[in-house]
């Protein structure tokens, strides 16, 4: 089916329908995580970068569930937008349904950047925050571990940059797998990533899996979620990134 044939298919959806979809692609989203997730961490085990956590106690569990619920809420609030005309998307596929994926993962990563520095400011950080910070030591589902007013916030920002211009409903699609890739691999406590590519140009500006886990090990440093551009330039960098990022052995 095409693009256009599915945005005409989701467009005949009632408010149950999209409800009940966007539930099951959630829940599908977390167990790939999840999955996904044990695997590395068990195959890259001997690379380390964050301690081994503890097992997950019934707060882990709640909050995580309680996150995929926020997460379906914000699917059908996107559905709704675009049902009355507020959110826009096209059919647009190949070249400019990549450049728009990238423009938006870029735009994202620096409001992303700004909320997370914001988050850290001590009234607001005890507020929200330092519930996500209580489990310094991260595993595939610490993605899913996060107050609901930090849920709503990256929902609710997500969908106010969708309003402001029209985007591809394939770069949409690909927005939410590169969210959940960069969010699962700043997750794991492992490095699956070998020194030879950790070395490569392109990783001291895109983030690797170490970069986020070194925020649960000192939360003063590396705020950037998707790239290390905005803590490069506003100085919140981890000072030993670099050296740890190109080493054999990058444990802290």
């Amino acid at each position: 089916m095409t693009v256009d044939g599915l945005l005409e298919r989701a467009g005949r959806l009632g408010p149950g329908e999209v409800l009940a979809g966007a539930l099951a692609g959630n829940l599908a989203l977390f167990a790939v995580a999840l999955v996904a997730g044990s695997l590395l961490v068990r195959r890259f085990g001997d690379r380390r970068v964050a301690p081994e956590p503890p097992p997950p106690d019934r707060r882990e569990w709640l909050l995580t569930a309680t996150a995929v619920l926020l997460n379906s809420g914000v699917g059908v609030a996107g559905w709704a937008l675009w049902q009355h005309g507020l959110l826009r998307l096209s059919a647009d596929t190949g070249l400019r349904a990549v450049a728009e994926l990238l423009l938006f993962s870029l735009v994202m990563d620096a409001l992303m950047y700004a909320g997370h520095w914001l988050a850290h400011r001590r009234r607001l950080y005890r507020l929200a925050h330092e519930l996500h910070h209580r489990y310094p030591d991260p595993r595939p589902s610490t993605l899913f571990v996060l107050h609901p007013l930090e849920v709503l916030g990256f929902g609710g920002t997500w969908l106010a940059v969708l309003c402001l211009w029209e985007i591809s409903a394939l770069a949409l699609a690909g927005y939410v797998v590169v969210n959940l890739v960069f969010g699962l691999l700043g997750h794991l406590g492992v490095e699956p990533f070998p020194a030879r590519a950790r070395r490569l140009a392109v990783f001291r500006w895109v983030a690797l899996p170490m970069f986020h886990a070194g925020h649960h090990v000192d939360p003063g440093v590396n705020l950037g979620f998707y790239t290390t551009v905005w803590d490069r330039l506003f100085g919140t960098i981890d000072p030993a990134y670099d050296t740890r990022r190109t080493a054999e052995n990058p444990a802290p």
